[in-house]
């Protein structure tokens, strides 16, 4: 019989799980481990329902409750009380925080959750046997090898990279995990340049990773609100591209036209900047261009001068 009592315990930890402080969600996702692992197994798995629910507050954009949901779930884990058939509704959540970065003005948060997301695929590696974590191993690998390859802040690239490690010697399924492993360490993804222009494209040369990669590239780090971060997304692309140029001809190429066109400032001088890039690693590569896709690079220029794209704010970058 478990007192009532046990219920507004249980309703206060996961208060404290979304709280302001992260000191205080820290606390209360220890809590909630303690206490679960305390209850019958009907009632641990409502605690779960919770946590993994917490994910979902205002439409996934409260990055304290995605972040005290990532450590509430990793606790549950390392205590074996994220049971497997809840991994299918948990693993995706853990996916998305991976790549969590929501932009607030000239900056943006979501380090915070991209770390702990990081100490939940950890402790997936340490909680679970191989065949349980088959079905997931593909997605994992990837998304942890595009945090520890991109990731702007270089806690969330080692942790990333320390994931990945314990998945390698635990699970053994990650594909080229060892040979990965010897080139992208704790150590060697400390350097952001690094990162991007020596580790990623070794790592590129494996097809089970080069599409997630380039995707990532294009998609959100040529986007990117650090023009640091859009410089170096741009020239990764240029060494990416030998790797496999028709991915770049037949898409990569067409999307960054589309978007060096975009009223947003951040998306069009990256996507500019890639336009560059991969023109001339095609050229390094001896690939020619068909002509309609080389008429819409030459008329890049005027279209941006035709938009007024020159002007206003950022302008001199575009420029």
């Amino acid at each position: 019989m478990v007192p009532l009592e046990v219920e507004d315990v249980i309703d206060t930890l996961l208060g404290a799980a979304r709280d302001k402080d992260t000191v205080v969600r820290w606390s209360g996702a220890k809590g909630i481990g303690r206490m679960t692992g305390r209850l019958p197994r009907h009632l641990g798995d409502e605690v779960v329902g919770a946590v993994l629910s917490m994910f979902l507050t205002d439409g996934g954009s409260d990055d304290g409750a995605c972040h005290g949901a990532c450590l509430a779930l990793a606790e549950l884990a390392r205590r074996g009380l994220l049971l497997p058939p809840r991994l299918p509704q948990a693993v995706p959540h853990v996916l998305s925080c991976l790549r969590y970065d929501v932009r607030r003005g000239s900056a943006s948060v979501g380090a915070h959750v991209r770390d702990a997301a990081c100490y939940v695929c950890w402790a997936l590696a340490r909680a679970y046997a191989p065949e349980v974590m088959a079905p997931y191993v593909q997605d994992l690998a990837r998304g942890l090898i595009v945090c520890a390859a991109y990731d702007r802040e270089v806690n969330c690239r080692r942790a990333a990279s320390a994931a990945f490690q314990e998945h390698v010697g635990r699970q053994g399924a990650f594909p080229h995990g060892i040979d990965i492993l010897t080139r992208a360490d704790y150590f060697t993804v400390g350097h952001r340049g690094n990162s991007y222009t020596q580790i990623s494209p070794y790592i590129a040369q494996f097809e089970a990773y080069r599409g997630a990669l380039v995707e990532h590239l294009v998609e959100r780090q040529v986007r990117h609100w650090d023009k640091q971060i859009r410089v170096l997304s741009a020239q990764t692309l240029r060494l990416l591209v030998g790797k496999e140029p028709g991915l770049f001809t037949e898409g990569v190429l067409q999307r960054l036209l589309d978007a060096a066109l975009s009223p947003d400032l951040a998306t069009r001088h990256g996507s500019a900047l890639g336009v560059s890039e991969v023109v001339m690693g095609l050229k390094e590569c001896g690939v020619a261009l068909e002509e309609g896709l080389a008429a819409r690079v030459v008329g890049l220029v005027p279209a941006i001068e035709k938009a007024r794209l020159y002007r206003g704010k950022g302008g001199e970058g575009m420029r």
